[in-house]
């Protein structure tokens, strides 16, 4: 697909979730609201929110491991960078830059540290299914919207999942590499990178540190889950532990709809209408809480990965080089 017409697809996307989250809004009330929020509360979740990529770098250090040690400072850096690509640039072309950086100077490839990075979102993905899994006897299935979009959502996942399990568990690549497509130079080249980044999809199976990485999983989503709550303090809303845990499941189902860098308006849009349906939140305080809660999510890290990547030496020329081999 062409990218021009992905960005007007996402554009789109943006454009409308931005127009229903404030459609009919009260600017002045919304203002008003604003004022009450905590910003201690919200200083604190900014900083739990810093100690999750930690957290997150942590974890990848241990995936990307079993092809050369990488100091937790290098990996962390690449982890910011990551976060200001997906903040700035269209189609999460962070998640791309952040394997570029860490292979900058260290011996790994480029498509080994982007299967690794795709590992990074499956175990999120999972832990996120398991949050479903405990939330089912509460979750709020009356509502259709919700139901179809949490069942399709979870559907979707585990098929993708299954389908690259199965692929490298059964070792696809060796199947098609005899095609006459990957005889040519080119070919090969390409059958060369799509090994690579199978290399680092089957990183799990090569790993020592398999406990350290799922309870450091356990540990990264524990924080999401008290930052969470946090900033539903900070907004005033009335919501208890379950109610948090199914915040945040439908906040991580909002934040992947594709939209322009930033989730712009369809994190917004999915966060608002979430907490009127479900838990009967006025349209003020549910924008309110969107708003405040997408703002801490994007601009320190956003901020910080601006400053990695300007210290970290890495050129906007290099993304046209990169970007080809999404």
């Amino acid at each position: 697909m062409n990218k021009y017409f992905k960005l007007l697809i996402a554009a789109l996307l943006s454009g409308v979730g931005l127009w229903f989250a404030f459609k009919g809004e009260d600017i002045d009330q919304l203002m008003h609201h604003l004022m009450l929020v905590e910003i201690n509360s919200v200083i604190l979740a900014c900083f739990l929110l810093i100690l999750s990529c930690v957290v997150r770098a942590f974890r990848w250090q241990l995936l990307i491991r079993p092809f050369g040690h990488i100091s937790l400072n290098s990996v962390f850096g690449a982890t910011m960078i990551g976060y200001f690509g997906n903040g700035v640039f269209a189609f999460r072309l962070g998640e791309l830059l952040k394997a570029h950086y860490v292979t900058k100077e260290n011996n790994i490839k480029l498509m080994q540290a982007f299967g690794t990075v795709i590992i990074e979102r499956i175990l999120d993905i999972i832990v996120v299914i398991i949050i479903f899994a405990l939330l089912i006897p509460w979750f709020p299935f009356n509502d259709s919207y919700i139901k179809y979009g949490a069942f399709g959502f979870m559907g979707i996942t585990i098929v993708i999942i299954f389908l690259l399990f199965t692929a490298v568990k059964y070792s696809w690549m060796r199947s098609i590499e005899k095609f006459e497509i990957f005889r040519s130079q080119t070919g090969k080249n390409i059958l060369s990178s799509i090994n690579n980044l199978f290399d680092g999809l089957a990183i799990l199976n090569r790993s020592n540190d398999l406990i350290a990485i799922i309870i450091s999983s356990l540990f990264l989503w524990s924080i999401y889950f008290i930052e969470t709550m946090i900033l539903i303090h900070a907004c005033g809303l009335k919501l208890g532990f379950v109610d948090t845990g199914i915040i945040l499941f439908l906040g991580s189902i909002a934040i992947g709809i594709p939209a322009l860098p930033g989730s712009a308006g369809t994190y917004d849009a999915g966060i608002k209408y979430s907490l009127m349906i479900v838990f009967g939140i006025t349209s003020e305080m549910a924008l309110n809480y969107a708003i405040v809660s997408h703002a801490v999510a994007y601009f320190p890290l956003t901020i910080i990965g601006f400053f990695y990547f300007l210290i970290g030496n890495v050129r906007l020329n290099e993304l046209k080089q990169i970007e080809p081999i999404k």
